[in-house]
């Protein structure tokens, strides 16, 4: 299974909250922060989500990954972030999302989560550059929690000014964040994206390529977070993050400087994820005013 070269790795502060507790224990758990981002909010990210797996008892709730509310009852994140790693999709029932939110949950918080009663992928099982799912949640996110982020649908060039959010590490197996951190990055399309990955063509296909070289990127428990771009005065949704490797193969860093990084390309898999919610694509995307 493929699912080792994900930008997925094992920490040893993983994030766990308890029902009983209005704090969080570090506990060893997989995760995918962003590497020289700034504390943002829900202001500019409405949108922001995060996904939890229970455990065993249902007693405890591991981060898993970041999300973003795509319509009012689902939710869009990376595929990767439901596989274990022999590659067995974890059941829905165990999955709950806490939506709108700049902070990391907390014990209390757990009575406000979303559980999910769907999960839909479109074949990452045999392909990892369909790194995306779809979440159908239990009830509709009220616009007082959160609003949708919408696709954008143009070209991806590398002069396009884009930026990922998430929760994830400032550095290559280091601790989540507790606040919602964003960066500004680079989208490259030169062979550099090619050579790491033979999955790549070009930034018209499944996946976009980002290599930064001020060193900003998306690390561990950015996974499924967004990219976005700014269109019409709001972020508009360009991908999902997804996994990224050190270009130097005797580096056991994978976020930062000298890395690549890779995004599922929302607007490539935007006429699936209409089919999935049951609505014209056009009501999805984003266009020029």
């Amino acid at each position: 299974m493929l699912l080792a070269t994900l930008k997925v790795v094992s920490s040893n502060n993983a994030y766990t909250i308890y029902p009983d507790s209005k704090t969080a224990d570090n506990q060893t758990q997989i995760l995918p922060m962003i590497v020289n981002g700034v504390r943002t909010g829900t202001d500019l990210y409405p949108f922001i989500s995060q996904l939890y797996y229970s455990g065993d008892n249902g007693g405890s709730y591991y981060f898993s990954c970041t999300a973003s509310l795509i319509s009012e009852q689902y939710v869009v994140s990376a595929a990767h972030c439901i596989f274990d790693d022999n590659g067995i999709m974890k059941p829905a029932n165990r999955l709950s999302f806490f939506i709108g939110s700049a902070n990391l949950a907390t014990g209390s918080d757990i009575s406000s989560f979303y559980t999910v009663t769907n999960v839909y992928t479109t074949g990452f099982e045999k392909d990892i550059s369909k790194d995306i799912a779809i979440f159908k949640l239990n009830k509709k996110v009220p616009s007082s929690v959160a609003t949708p982020v919408k696709v954008y649908p143009y070209k991806v060039t590398t002069e396009l000014p884009v930026e990922v959010a998430g929760f994830g590490s400032s550095y290559s197996s280091g601790p989540l964040s507790n606040v919602l951190q964003r960066a500004i990055i680079s989208v490259a399309g030169d062979s550099r994206c090619s050579i790491n990955n033979s999955g790549w063509t070009n930034n018209s296909g499944p996946l976009v390529c980002s290599i930064s070289p001020s060193g900003n990127d998306s690390c561990n428990g950015d996974s499924g977070g967004p990219l976005v771009a700014k269109l019409n005065g709001k972020r508009t949704l360009v991908g999902i993050v997804s996994w990224g490797r050190n270009m130097d193969p005797n580096s056991n860093q994978n976020c930062g400087e000298n890395t690549v990084a890779y995004y599922a390309r929302a607007a490539y898999f935007v006429k699936w994820i209409a089919s999935v919610i049951g609505v014209d694509y056009t009501s999805l995307i984003e266009l020029v005013k």
